[in-house]
């Protein structure tokens, strides 16, 4: 009888050992949970517990289960997850990465990715990597800490071979949910491939070094809800950079806060974005600006403040691929450089040999207040339109203080440039949306106000065809100030075929001697751009000291590069209803501008694009595009003595009496007075 039992006991223990699951394996390895305390982990912050770690994944994988990560800091070089793993930080718990390069080549290279000098800026080592794997997850109320402000990591702008903090390639079934994401030293976490995502109430803070986006999704199937993002680079980024489309995305409920761009698609855009919708999300600055500075890199666009992003929503196919059935909808934003930028590039071919195409896209119910003088934009190229893009129900509060000089701006196309709301380094010529290359382009009750005058309009379209605005014309706004028409056609505005709007046609230029509304004053067969400052206009000419003489000039005629004078006169140097400033007034205009070295005034004097810097002429001009020169009114009552002025492009500015033995040297700023005009 005894002998029985025994035998009874003896089985059963057998038949548990032996009982396997549907996968094969043992029964007694499923659902198991681990703490990696008894795999030899030390919560002092300075043991390397990466043998540890991985000692209780490999072993808890052997089935499935659960791999708890208890109350303490745990340093910890690269964590290789395994099929049917959650990773689970309890409250308290911090998982801090090396500091050390050599520790992530030495796990990844060439084990997981070859030679190190064969990697990209994409497959990068990861403190937690899997590859090829399913049902895993991360989760708990811990911190994950890479330490990506180290010394001992590079700090540059594209820098590779970094590591980010999650990276997770091909697998399926994944779900990060609760954690806290800090202090990566790239991207903080990166999805590839990968088909079933779900993350889900994370918390992201990252600004320890360059390139720190919050989230990238190249992927399908994927769900994204309640994160709170704030970030260094882009927040939200989809991705596509194989021949895959990342395709079937939903986020919604989160918080964003970025340096650049909050909501993006692209770059990089290979393999193309599909079915994608992002709604219900707040976007605003950033909690930290420790690399960029726009006010500072971006002066040039008004911008008010460093800590800004570059875009509220940023949708960007520029790599062959298809962008199509995307929306983004109920999206509150504040502290941007531009709320929308849209942008059709060919910048590569590289899987389709073909433009990329960027369609059947949706935007709405949106409220966005800008932080500069970059407009919104849609864009295309001349080999691809943008087509079938809805806007409505957008409501922006935009900082105005647009030019003339901006409102006649010509825009580069910068076809195969990187895609970014300021690509094209300047102003855009409409104060709400510049439209170029694109078909079917639909405005539907789009309003903006504006803190500051603008004199440029509403809506610049260039190459535009099938296109409407509707519901977001103000009533005092005539068709000049809401609507320029460059190579349009089918364009409406409420129901109206739109036919006027201050187009490029003959009868829109300014005759001779005649100031147009975009500033640009006509002489003979030259147009010379005007600014206004306080109550005078001034002009760059290439005017010369002197009276005006009708024979030809040194080979040229009157006209041909401006007026030509006979430099004994020195009478005066301006055409009719134009002088030369006083003393006086170069004073004012040199406080003007010494008063805010970045604002668009300097600018205006600095830029060179408008024959501003004729320079002196000392035999082979090589003070030529430096620095302008030029004569003042004189401060004797004889008129033969003259003052002279000059602006560096590092904006010094000086005023100095004295007469020149060659006048011709110098070229001359005429001004008017605002009344006479």
């Amino acid at each position: 009888m005894k002998n029985s039992i025994y035998i009874i006991l003896f089985l059963l223990v057998y038949v548990c050992i032996s009982c396997k699951d549907d996968e094969g394996n043992n029964g007694m390895y499923q659902n198991r949970t681990v703490n990696i305390l008894d795999y030899g982990a030390v919560a002092d912050g300075q043991t390397d517990n990466t043998s540890a770690i991985q000692a209780a994944i490999d072993d808890c994988a052997k089935g499935s289960g659960t791999v708890v990560v208890p109350r303490g800091t745990f340093l910890t070089g690269p964590i290789f997850l395994k099929s049917n793993i959650n990773l689970h930080l309890e409250k308290d718990a911090v998982l801090l990465g090396v500091n050390t390069m050599a520790d992530y080549y030495n796990a990844f290279y060439p084990a997981v990715f070859g030679p190190m000098t064969s990697s990209s800026g994409v497959y990068t080592p990861s403190l937690i990597y899997a590859d090829n794997v399913e049902n895993i997850s991360v989760t708990g109320s811990g911190t994950i800490n890479g330490q990506g402000e180290s010394e001992n990591f590079p700090h540059e702008n594209n820098a590779k071979r970094r590591p980010k903090l999650i990276f997770f390639i091909n697998c399926k079934n994944v779900k990060v949910e609760g954690v806290t994401l800090r202090n990566s030293a790239f991207w903080v976490q990166h999805y590839l491939m990968c088909d079933g995502v779900i993350l889900k109430d994370l918390t992201v803070y990252s600004h320890s070094n360059w390139n720190n986006d919050g989230i990238d999704i190249d992927s399908k199937n994927v769900e994204v809800t309640n994160c709170h993002i704030d970030t260094d680079d882009d927040g939200i980024c989809f991705k596509s950079d194989t021949p895959l489309s990342c395709e079937n995305v939903v986020v919604k409920d989160c918080v964003i806060k970025s340096n650049c761009n909050a909501i993006k698609f692209g770059t990089s855009g290979f393999g193309g974005f599909k079915n994608i919708a992002v709604s219900d999300c707040q976007v605003s600055k950033a909690s930290e600006d420790n690399f960029r500075h726009w006010a500072i890199n971006m002066a040039w666009s008004g911008v008010t403040s460093n800590n800004v992003a570059i875009a509220g929503i940023a949708i960007e196919s520029v790599d062959g691929a298809a962008l199509e059935d995307v929306s983004v909808s109920n999206i509150q934003m504040e502290d941007v450089v531009t709320p929308i930028f849209v942008r059709l590039g060919d910048r590569n071919r590289t899987y389709t040999g073909v433009p990329s195409t960027l369609r059947n896209v949706v935007i709405s119910d949106i409220t966005a207040k800008s932080e500069s003088k970059l407009s919104c934009s849609i864009t295309g190229v001349k080999a691809a339109s943008v087509q079938n893009v809805t806007l409505k129900n957008i409501t922006l509060n935009l900082l105005g203080k647009g030019t003339q000089s901006d409102a006649a701006a010509s825009v580069p196309e910068k076809e195969a440039e990187y895609p970014e709301a300021n690509m094209f380094k300047m102003v855009l010529p409409a104060s709400g949306f510049y439209v170029r290359h694109a078909d079917n382009i639909t405005f539907d009750n789009v309003q903006m106000t504006f803190r500051n005058p603008d004199a440029r309009p509403y809506f610049v379209f260039d190459d535009v065809k099938n296109s409407a605005i509707n519901n977001s014309r103000p009533e005092s706004v005539a068709d000049k100030n809401f609507l320029k028409g460059i190579s349009i056609s089918n364009i409406s505005i409420d129901g109206v075929l739109f036919e006027g709007g201050g187009g490029e046609t003959p009868d829109d230029k300014p005759g001779p001697g005649e100031i147009g509304e975009d500033g640009v004053f006509t002489v003979g067969s030259n147009s010379y751009q005007t600014q206004i400052y306080g109550n005078l206009r001034w002009m760059v000419t290439n005017s010369k000291e002197g009276i005006p003489v009708a024979k030809t000039y040194e080979g040229k005629s009157e006209g041909e590069n401006g007026y030509y004078y006979d430099a004994a006169g020195k009478n005066s140097a301006c055409p009719p209803g134009w002088r030369l400033p006083t003393w006086e007034e170069a004073e004012i205009l040199k406080a003007t501008i010494e008063a805010n070295p970045g604002s668009e005034a300097v600018k205006w004097w600095t830029d060179a694009d408008f024959g501003a810097f004729a320079g002196i002429n000392s035999g082979n001009w090589t003070l030529w595009g430096e620095q302008g020169v030029w004569r003042l009114a004189d401060r004797e009552s004889d008129g033969r003595k003259y003052c002279t002025m000059t602006i560096k492009k590092d904006g010094t500015i000086s005023i100095e009496e004295g007469s020149s033995k060659n006048p011709r040297w110098y070229s001359v700023r005429c001004v008017q007075d605002v009344e006479q005009k």
